[in-house]
């Protein structure tokens, strides 16, 4: 299994998906992430500030596949997209300020969004 990208995610979302088998990432649509696609294989390792750019001898590393890719103009517009597929979203609105508290409402106007949905790989 070739692991397409090494990507940082902090230690709660982390539990959440080693918890459930299966997560939706949700990021700014960027250039780094145009070269994933369904199938890929990428490994989330945990960052325990929200800042490291390397993970630490001790961070946990998971593996997951990405089952698909949404994308959106806004989290909002993002949010009803998934939450056709995926009715367990929760409080969307306590979700968009914790996506606001990491990206502002204009970066995420100017680059657009998205949500790996990913499940542990087998």
């Amino acid at each position: 299994m070739e692991i397409k990208k090494s990507i940082q995610l902090t230690t709660d979302p982390l539990e959440e998906l080693l918890k459930n088998g299966e997560s939706l990432d949700f990021r700014l649509d960027q250039e780094a992430w145009q070269e994933l696609k369904a199938g890929d294989y990428i490994e989330f390792w945990e960052d325990f500030t929200g800042w490291q750019k390397e993970p630490t001898e001790d961070a946990k590393k998971v593996i997951v596949e990405i089952k698909h890719i949404y994308k959106a103009p806004t989290f909002k517009e993002l949010f009803e997209v998934i939450e056709k597929e995926f009715a367990r979203l929760g409080d969307k609105d306590n979700l968009l300020k914790n996506l606001r508290s990491w990206w502002s409402e204009d970066k995420e106007v100017d680059e657009g969004v998205l949500a790996f949905h990913v499940v542990l790989a087998e």
